[in-house]
């Protein structure tokens, strides 16, 4: 597994505060996601999730990603309304070749929208292409785009989505009030809380142009504490898409074009929207970079979806309802063929030794093994085909 240690590594002194910035590589989910450094991620705690990572069964750690602890996140705004999110590292904490400096920055447009911004021109600058022809992804509605053009950002414009609501929270704001234009004194407070993130390691951050893709993993979408209402709607969302029929359901992707030079990215609407074929199509599309389809990577990720299947077929009582599975590989030419399978999100994990369960499972996970198989079948597909 990957670490950030290396020999230029120095320890960081626990009293010096470290700036975070936007992870700019998520393709799905919920959660605000941060760069601690290049190597280590942080999301919003939540207790289930960290009990899960803190009681993980050896056999499945290759397939997660390495948990670091936890650090306290602060955000503050600045007169010109740029945020600044700052945390004190953890004890022992190692930074990955020092300090890592901030490329990107978050504009906060006080209830109508977000930015995140390049705080230097650079090649990275503009290259994400939301290429989504569903429901728009961008929590902003300053502005319009046609439909001729499609939108480039320097990062996945997912991120958007899932920044504003927590960002609202870090500013001491309600969900109704990020609906409302207000003045800058109203949204600037003193004192602000600091929030709690799990630090996890950054799967991408070794690849040049990391492709990745998020597949919503089994056929049940909500954990056992959830009320009524919840498990009705998950339900039918399951009914009414490929995680009724094979298990799973493209939750986002970005897939590097080395005739463009940008991603294509796409989102959780328009996975929603797949059909069988349409998932297998979606598949292709995502190894495919522009020129040809990657079959030097079919091999290896069909050796590595296997081996995960043998792991989950011996984690009796485990049940990982709504956990994702990230692909990953480098979509630059000249780069090493190596592909990672990761489970990401247990936060409505559940197995018998986590401590006040009203339920108790028994066996394997079938629901997650089901759409595992189906995913397995898809790829080996592609493979004959080509």
């Amino acid at each position: 597994m990957d670490s950030p240690c290396s020999n230029e590594e120095s320890k960081v002194a626990p009293q010096v505060s470290l700036k975070l910035e936007p992870f700019v590589h998520q393709v799905g989910g919920h959660s605000s996601m941060l760069c601690l450094d290049e190597a280590t991620v942080g999301k919003p705690l939540l207790v289930r999730e960290k009990a899960f990572y803190e009681n993980l069964p050896e056999i499945l750690a290759p397939f997660t990603a390495q948990y670091r602890g936890t650090i306290q996140v602060t955000c503050n705004e600045d007169a010109g309304g740029y945020l600044t999110l700052t945390t004190f590292p953890p004890a022992g904490y190692v930074a990955h070749e020092g300090t890592m400096p901030v490329k990107h920055r978050i504009k906060w447009h006080h209830g109508i929208c977000i930015d995140i911004e390049c705080v230097e021109t650079s090649s990275d600058e503009d290259i994400f292409e939301d290429d989504t022809s569903m429901t728009p992804v961008s929590s902003s509605p300053c502005v319009e785009h046609s439909i001729e053009r499609r939108p480039s950002h320097s990062h996945n414009p997912w991120i958007l989505h899932c920044h504003r609501g927590h960002i609202a929270k870090m500013l001491g704001l309600d969900e109704e009030s990020t609906h409302s234009q207000q003045s800058h004194s109203q949204c600037h407070f003193e004192n602000l809380p600091s929030f709690e993130f799990l630090l996890l390691e950054n799967l991408t951050w070794r690849r040049k142009r990391p492709c990745v893709l998020d597949v919503k993993m089994g056929t049940r979408q909500y954990g056992d504490d959830a009320p009524e209402s919840k498990r009705r709607s998950q339900s039918l969302k399951v009914e009414n898409s490929t995680s009724g029929s094979l298990g799973i359901r493209l939750c986002g992707m970005q897939v590097f074009q080395v005739t463009t030079n940008k991603y294509l990215c796409r989102n959780k609407y328009y996975g929603r929207s797949l059909t069988d074929d349409g998932l297998r199509s979606s598949l292709t599309q995502f190894f495919h970079n522009g020129e040809r389809l990657r079959t030097d990577i079919f091999l290896p990720l069909l050796d590595r979806l296997n081996r995960l299947l043998a792991v989950i077929n011996q984690l009796d009582s485990y049940r990982l309802f709504t956990s994702s599975l990230l692909i990953i590989y480098d979509g630059l030419d000249g780069q090493p063929s190596e592909i990672d399978v990761r489970i990401i999100d247990f936060a409505h994990a559940t197995q018998r030794d986590m401590t006040a369960e009203s339920q108790v499972y028994t066996g394997p996970d079938d629901g997650f093994i089901f759409g595992l198989k189906s995913l397995v079948d898809l790829i080996e597909e592609l493979s004959k085909e080509e």
